[in-house]
């Protein structure tokens, strides 16, 4: 059980990710690295869909073990955050037998990780800022799984992740409060043995929003180091020249401007109060943007480092989409973010929407234009929105976060932090 946890009125602190928590990060952003496994074989629809499976499943788990060490701070057991980590090393190892060999392997370990992120947080408290931490629904379908042949067990994991995804915005941690609460009161108040007894109350656990801030930022930059690794070894394992080398620069222009859009300009600085322009943002939208922007971030990424290996053949539809369609899903994504946060529709309409559909037209010419044309077609999008974002707010700042440009019709002047405040 974990003890002296916040209360309902904790309030933000100038704590920082610890040794175990990095390595942590590290482990589980290695088993996404993994994922590409599954993109390299052409990749099909059912590639995507599988691929996209297995980073919620990922992605998920890290979250639930991420929220314990943020909220249980000095109190986190260590043996639990390694064992959670052989949970996903296990994991990350099951990925290349997927979906041949190692399914079994993979949802079993999954399950074990899910179950013991649902028990450490003892009786009598609720994690508030994400009920799906605590709730267990999402994962009967991947334990119903381990009985079952392929392809249905990979849509009773999809099924699973639906749940979640669906608990997450459809339950809130106040409803869970107000329901667990009056489970309790009636109990008690009905029997006979604790007639006269004053119902206990159950705690409400809160984040650390500056914490969880820096956290989701230091996934974000794991997520791109993973990106450029993928590039660099797919520049090293072909002949170099020039449309070798044009395609490894452009690559790193990519991956440069999504650090930017993302880190410095994007929702991470927002998300270091928790605060958007409207008061605050709920926890469950900063928890699946983060999830969905990742996402995009390291199918681009893959794709990237796909064109790369095919700078002078054939560029396949599956790998048009894997670059284009991460690239789209980003755009969409932030402006989905953006519209969420009352940015407007100037700033909409400004690089998010008309980057989102000039990625999906790239997507499909993907084989026709070729590796570089793809390559270069996002450097172009991403570089505009760069631009875009960089207009009205000046030069690029490097002392503090303060003189920082950021995001001019996201936050109001006297909101947010500057990346290098908090890391």
């Amino acid at each position: 059980m974990v003890h002296d946890t916040p209360s309902t009125d904790a309030q933000p602190t100038d704590r920082h990710a610890t040794w175990m928590e990095l390595f942590f990060d590290l482990v589980a952003v290695a088993g996404i690295g993994q994922l590409t496994h599954l993109l390299h074989r052409g990749p099909s629809l059912g590639d995507f869909a599988l691929y996209v499976l297995l980073y919620l499943a990922f992605w998920t788990a890290w979250a639930c073990m991420m929220l314990y060490g943020n909220i249980a701070r000095d109190h986190t057991r260590i043996y639990l955050m390694l064992g959670a980590m052989l949970g996903l090393g296990v994991m990350a190892a099951a990925v290349t037998g997927i979906p041949d060999r190692h399914a079994t392997t993979f949802a079993a370990v999954y399950v074990l990780v899910r179950a013991v992120a649902a028990q450490i947080w003892g009786r009598g408290t609720l994690v508030v800022d994400w009920p799906i931490a605590q709730l267990s629904l999402g994962v009967l379908p991947w334990i119903v799984s381990l009985w079952v042949p392929e392809p249905w067990k990979y849509w009773l994991w999809a099924l699973g992740l639906v749940l979640d995804l669906w608990l997450m915005f459809a339950v809130t941690g106040d409803e869970m409060m107000a329901g667990a609460q009056e489970a309790i009161d009636r109990r008690v108040r009905g029997s006979q043995r604790f007639k006269g007894t004053e119902p206990p109350k159950i705690k409400a656990l809160h984040a650390d929003s500056v914490h969880l801030g820096e956290r989701l930022g230091l996934y974000v930059i794991i997520v791109l180091g993973e990106g450029v690794i993928a590039v660099i070894g797919a520049v090293g394992g072909v002949v170099w020249h020039p449309r070798v080398l044009a395609l490894g620069f452009g690559a790193f222009v990519v991956l440069a401007s999504l650090w930017a859009l993302t880190l410095m300009y994007g929702f991470v600085p927002r998300l270091m109060t928790g605060e958007d322009t409207d008061g605050s943002m709920p926890r469950q939208y900063v928890m699946a943007m983060h999830c969905w922007v990742t996402a995009s971030i390291a199918t681009l990424a893959a794709g990237l480092g796909l064109a790369v290996e095919h700078a002078d053949g054939h560029v396949s539809t599956g790998i048009g989409w894997s670059l284009a369609g991460g690239a789209a899903a980003y755009f969409l994504i932030t402006g989905l973010g953006g519209a969420r946060s009352g940015a407007g529709w100037r700033w909409l309409l400004s690089w998010p929407l008309p980057c989102t559909v000039l990625a999906v037209v790239l997507g499909f010419f993907g084989p026709r234009i070729g590796a570089l044309g793809l390559v270069y077609g996002v450097v172009a999008l991403c570089v505009w929105a760069l631009l875009c974002q960089t207009h009205d707010a000046g030069q690029w700042g490097v002392g503090s976060g303060l003189d920082r440009p950021r995001w001019k019709l996201w936050q109001r002047p006297d909101h947010g932090l500057g990346i290098d405040e908090v890391l």
